[in-house]
């Protein structure tokens, strides 16, 4: 791996460990808030989807360790560097459709950030790579269960 690859990825890293932090908290502080009539399959939906996210954050951390790197550890630090921006969960726990249309676009942003990585590693890092396709495959499989619901 050249140098100048290194920093990119270290930061690639960092923007996964930041994004994956933040959803593993919204996650679970939907799967608290949700309420109403059909509110108790998708309260634990979510927190069964902020456990994924706890593990894709640790895996990250892991990673950028490995290869000589800092994880972020300062929360500050999380919505700045992370590669989707945190949207403010709805203050009604009842709003179940707009807690599960924000959590469809955080998916589909995730989904998209691992192809990208996917794509850089490919041919250069092939634990990174699989770490990636690993993470976009359990994203997409989120975003179609999301998706279903709303249908």
């Amino acid at each position: 791996m050249s140098a100048k690859k290194e920093p990119t990825l270290l930061e690639d890293l960092n923007q996964a460990l930041a994004a994956e932090t933040l959803a593993a908290f919204r996650y679970l502080y939907l799967s608290k808030m949700a309420s109403g009539i059909d509110s108790l399959p998708l309260a634990k939906m979510f927190e069964e989807m902020s456990d994924g996210e706890w593990e894709h954050a640790s895996i990250f951390m892991e990673r950028i360790i490995q290869l000589g790197g800092i994880p972020i550890s300062k929360p500050t630090e999380w919505e700045k560097r992370s590669f989707h921006p945190y949207t403010e969960p709805p203050r009604r726990g009842n709003d179940l459709k707009a807690m599960i249309r924000d959590s469809l676009k955080l998916e589909r942003s995730a989904v998209d950030f691992y192809q990208r990585l996917a794509s850089k590693t490919k041919d250069t890092d092939l634990i990174t790579y699989k770490l990636a396709i690993d993470a976009m495959a359990e994203e997409a499989n989120e975003a179609q269960k999301l998706q279903a619901l709303l249908e």
